[in-house]
C-alpha cells in the first residue's frame, strides 16, 4: 500500500516537471520568435532608411539660399524611408532649424550631416533607430567683380586729376566693393600714362583695367607784331582776361576708343559666366546685359545709344545696343552670332547655336532660349 501511495505522488511530480518544462519552451519560443521579428525588422528599417541617401556630393555658389525643405529633397528621397522617420539636418555641427533657409556664406567645403531617426516599438520593445550619411557641400565664389567707369581721360599740363572720380566696383553678390588705383600721373609733363585699377571681392576674386590719361601742352595763340593788330586783340581779351591761355575741353573719344572700353565691361562679364550648358551660360550673360539696361536710360537718338558703349558706359541705350552690348559679351565666351533685325525700328535680338541647337538670346529683356524668339513666333 504504501509503495502504491509513493508511486503516486512520482507520477504526480513527474507531470508538474512536464507541465512546468512545457511552460518555459513555450515561452521561450515565443520569447525567441519576437527577438527574431524585431531583428528582421530593424535591419529591414535600417537597409530602407540608408537606400533612401542619394549619392552626390553639392557644388553652389557663394551666397546662394536653399529652402530646408529643398535641401533635404537634394540628398534623400523620402518616398523611400521608413513609416515614423524624422529627418534633421547638421550644417557644419550645427543643428539647422526646420523653418530656417540656408544660405551658403562660407566658400570652401562645408559639412551636412542628415539624420534619420525611427522610433520603433514592437510589443514591449521600443528602439530608436538612427541612421546618418554625410556630404560635402562645396562652395564656391566665381562671380568676379565688375569694374564701372573706365574711360580715357585726357588733361593739360598744369591740371589736377582725381584718378578714382568716376570709378566703382561693384559684386553680383555683394554689390559694391573695394577697388585701388595703381600708377601716377605727372601733371607737370606731356605724356600719356596708363593706369591700373584692381576690384577684390571679399573671397579674394580679383579683376583689372586700365585706362590712359593723356597730358598735354597748353596751348596759346601767336602774338601779333603789328601793334593795331595786338591792340585789338588785347581789347577783345580785356573782359575774358587773355582767354587764349584757358584750358582746352577734353577731345571726344574715338569709335574704337569707345569699343576698347565697352570690350574691357564684356570680357569681365564673361570670365564671371559660369554654367553646365550653352542655354544656362548664354541666359546668365543675357541677364547680366540686361542689367546694364534696367540701370541706364532709354534712348532711341544720339551718338552711343545704338552701342555697346552706350550700354556698359554711358548708361544709355535702346534694343539695338543691347544686342550689340550683349553680342560683345557672347564674342568673348567664344560664341559666334548675327544680330536679328539690325538697323530697323523693331525689336532686336542674337540668334546663335547653343547646345547644337539654333536659339536666341535677348539682352534688353534678359532672356534666351532655343528655337525662335517668342516676338518672331
Amino acid at each position: 500500500m504504501k509503495n502504491k501511495k509513493n508511486l503516486i505522488w512520482l507520477i504526480i511530480i513527474i507531470i508538474i516537471l512536464v507541465i512546468i518544462s512545457l511552460i518555459f519552451g513555450i515561452n521561450y519560443a515565443l520569447n525567441r520568435k519576437d527577438k527574431n521579428i524585431i531583428n528582421r525588422e530593424i535591419t529591414l528599417i535600417k537597409e530602407t532608411n540608408n537606400s533612401s541617401f542619394l549619392g552626390k556630393d553639392l557644388e553652389k555658389e557663394y551666397l546662394d539660399t536653399i529652402t530646408y525643405n529643398d535641401l533635404i529633397d537634394t540628398f534623400i528621397d523620402r518616398e523611400k524611408i521608413s513609416k515614423n522617420t524624422s529627418i534633421s539636418l547638421e550644417y557644419n555641427n550645427v543643428l539647422l532649424e526646420g523653418s530656417e533657409d540656408i544660405t551658403f556664406s562660407l566658400v570652401g567645403e562645408n559639412k551636412l550631416k542628415i539624420i534619420l531617426e525611427t522610433d520603433y516599438n514592437y510589443k514591449n520593445h521600443h528602439e530608436d533607430i538612427i541612421s546618418s550619411k554625410e556630404y560635402t557641400i562645396l562652395v564656391k565664389d566665381t562671380i568676379y567683380p565688375v569694374i564701372n567707369g573706365l574711360s580715357d581721360k585726357t588733361i593739360y599740363v598744369g591740371d589736377s586729376i582725381n584718378l578714382e572720380e568716376g570709378i566703382t566696383a561693384t559684386d553680383e553678390k555683394e554689390g559694391e566693393v573695394s577697388f585701388t588705383v595703381e600708377g601716377s600721373v605727372d601733371t607737370k609733363k606731356a605724356g600719356t600714362y596708363e593706369v591700373l585699377v584692381k576690384a577684390t571681392d571679399q573671397n579674394g576674386n580679383v579683376v583689372e583695367g586700365t585706362f590712359k590719361v593723356t597730358v598735354k601742352n597748353k596751348t596759346t595763340s601767336k602774338s601779333n607784331t603789328n601793334n593795331s593788330n595786338q591792340s585789338n586783340n588785347n581789347n577783345s581779351n580785356s573782359s575774358n582776361n587773355n582767354n587764349n591761355n584757358q584750358t582746352k575741353p577734353s577731345g571726344e573719344l574715338t569709335a574704337k576708343e569707345k569699343e576698347a572700353q565697352a570690350r574691357v565691361i564684356a570680357r569681365e562679364i564673361a570670365r564671371s559666366i559660369t554654367g553646365s550648358t550653352d542655354l544656362e551660360k548664354v541666359t546668365k550673360a543675357a541677364e547680366r546685359v540686361s542689367e546694364y539696361y534696367q540701370k541706364g536710360v532709354h534712348k532711341e537718338s544720339g551718338v552711343d545709344y545704338r552701342t555697346a558703349y552706350g550700354v556698359f558706359i554711358k548708361g544709355e541705350s535702346s534694343c539695338a545696343g543691347t544686342t550689340r552690348a550683349l553680342g560683345m559679351v557672347l564674342e568673348e565666351m567664344g560664341y559666334s552670332w548675327t544680330h536679328a533685325n539690325e538697323n530697323q525700328w523693331t525689336h532686336q535680338w542674337v540668334i546663335l547655336t547653343m547646345d547644337g541647337r539654333v536659339g536666341y538670346a535677348d539682352g534688353q529683356v534678359g532672356i534666351a532660349g532655343y528655337g525662335v524668339h517668342p516676338i518672331a513666333e
